[in-house]
């Protein structure tokens, strides 16, 4: 085999690996922003269920004396 099949192997193999590797770190990057991203809106649902559960208990005791 010559020296110029052999880069052309090398590059051949070294290209496409170089790039599946980015392409990773990518996916992995947008998967910890997607979960911080997730994690803020549980928050946001959770205070906002809170927020509802309070007016409901306001209502029943203007509304609905015992």
């Amino acid at each position: 085999m010559t020296d110029a099949q052999l880069i052309t192997i090398a590059i051949a193999v070294i290209v496409p690996v170089s790039l599946l590797i980015y392409s990773n770190s990518r996916i992995s990057d947008a998967k910890e922003v997607l979960r911080a991203e997730i994690a803020q809106l549980r928050i946001e649902i959770v205070r906002q269920f809170e927020n509802l559960d309070a007016k409901l208990k306001i209502h029943e005791l203007e509304h609905h004396p015992k």
